[in-house]
Parts: structure tokens; sequence; C-alpha cells
């Protein structure tokens, strides 16, 4: 049985998922999800195996990508929507990012030799199985090394932000990810705000922000209250999605959503960038 339900924020191995963009469509399709998005992280590398498979099980599939920008120092995430995932200006952008994510694992690496930790780039880029490097994957081949017992340990001890073996993303402009989704006619959404003061919400509507993720997984119900008002109050779009990596004890594809009517409006948005 199909519900009115689109879960427009998933991951696959070709970011920091754990699945393949088709497993990603034949766990919607057992999950009665309508319609999908996979949304990895800098990269729209699996949009390509997903198309065919969501058109065989039936799914509707939104091209997606979560992109990382900054406000200022705020990092922040801009799920882009109904993009062109083949222009060739994307595709540069996402190489420059790739590039910029293998030197920073390379960073990372280097600061956990200096601690006195046994880890190579190359344990790293088994991790990512050719994917996008993240931090995860370095989470990942230090508990395959036996350097840790969990990715929560690896991130709480090395890799967290306020950790000894961080090194920060690169800075990139909110202002120019959201001009360049809109070049490519997508739909620029922020992604799980949580806690996030309405300050840089507003700062991200003057650079041209479409739309905010009301439900997601990590949002309480006063948070969902809060992002509908300000939806409302600001003109925004709203989207939804699970944030699913395929992890046994994360959440599932179908888990957290929003109606597929949200579709129709992020595609109205999107022609009138064409």
């Amino acid at each position: 049985m199909r519900y009115n339900l689109a879960d427009l924020h998933t991951h696959s191995f070709c970011s920091d998922g754990l699945r393949t963009p088709s497993q990603a469509a034949e766990e919607a399709y057992q999950a009665g999800v309508q319609a999908l998005s996979l949304t990895d992280h800098d990269t729209v590398e699996g949009i390509a195996e997903l198309l065919p498979v969501g058109r065989r099980l039936g799914i509707d599939i939104v091209p997606g990508a979560e992109l990382s920008a900054h406000v200022r120092d705020r990092e922040v995430h801009i799920l882009a929507y109904c993009l062109d995932w083949q222009d060739p200006q994307l595709l540069e952008h996402l190489g420059l990012l790739r590039r910029r994510r293998h030197d920073r694992g390379m960073a990372i690496v280097e600061k956990l030799n200096h601690l006195g930790i046994s880890l190579t780039l190359e344990d790293v880029l088994n991790q990512a199985n050719g994917g996008m490097v993240g931090r995860p994957h370095i989470a990942a081949a230090m508990v395959r090394r036996g350097v840790v017992s969990s990715k929560e340990e690896a991130f709480n001890r090395f890799l967290g932000d306020r950790c000894p073996a961080v090194v920060p993303k690169p800075f990139s402009s909110a202002l120019d990810v959201i001009g360049l989704i809109h070049q490519v006619r997508g739909v620029a959404v922020l992604a799980h705000p949580g806690i996030m003061p309405e300050a840089v919400i507003a700062q991200l509507v003057e650079y041209g922000l479409d739309g905010v993720e009301v439900y997601h997984p990590s949002h309480q119900p006063l948070q969902i209250e809060y992002y509908l008002k300000l939806a409302e109050h600001y003109g925004l779009l709203q989207s939804g999605g699970s944030d699913s990596h395929g992890e046994a004890e994360g959440p599932r594809i179908g888990d957290c959503g929003i109606g597929c009517e949200a579709i129709e409006a992020l595609r109205q948005r999107s022609a009138s960038y064409a």
C-alpha cells in the first residue's frame, strides 16, 4: 500500500550512508513511501542509479543533494531539490567540494597520527568505498582498527567539533551556495535547523532561501510548531524527511516525512527558476 508520504531526506553510501541508492528505493517501497529524495552530502552521484529503480517501483523520485554552507562562522546544511543534477556548473562545484573533503580527511588522519593513533588515509578510503570522505568514515576506520569501541566514542573523544583531531570545513558562503542552487533550477531548503537563532534563518531568507525542513527525527513537537509558524511568517516552503543513513539503530526511510503535496510546491518553485 502506498501512503501519501514523501521522505525528502535520505542518504546512501555515495556520501555517509550504508546503503546503495537502489537499496534506498527498495526500502522506500517496503515502507509504503510514495516519493523519495536521495540527498547525499555534497554529491549527486547516486541519482543516476536511483531514477530507474524508482520508476520500476512506482516511486516518485525528487533529485536532491545536501550542500554544506556557512552563515558567518555557523555551518548550515542546505537541501537542494528538483535541481538539474547534470549541470556542468554544479558538477564542477561538487568536484571542488570532493577534493576539499579528501584534503580535510588527510588533515584529520595526520592529527590522529600526532595523537599516537595508528590510522592511514587508505583505511578511511576503504570505509568510504569510493564515495565522499567524511568524519563518519574516519570513525568507522578507527573502530575497525580497534582504536575505539564505537563511532560515538570516536566523535566524543577525537572527531567532535571541540575535540583534538577536528579540522574545520572550508568556508562556503550560504549566499553563493543558494545562488548556485537557483542557477541549476533547484530549490534551497534549510536542513534540520534544530535550535537555530531566528536571525540566522532571516539572513538565509535574505540570501534567497526557499524553504525549511520542518519535519525531522531530531525535532520535538514544539520545534515543529515553531518552524511551521516561521515558515508562514517568512513565506517558506516546507519539507520533511527521515535523514536515514541505513544504520540499524537510526531512523528508517519512511519514519519521518511530509505529505506528497509538498513536492508540487517544490516543483512549482523550481519551474520559476527555469
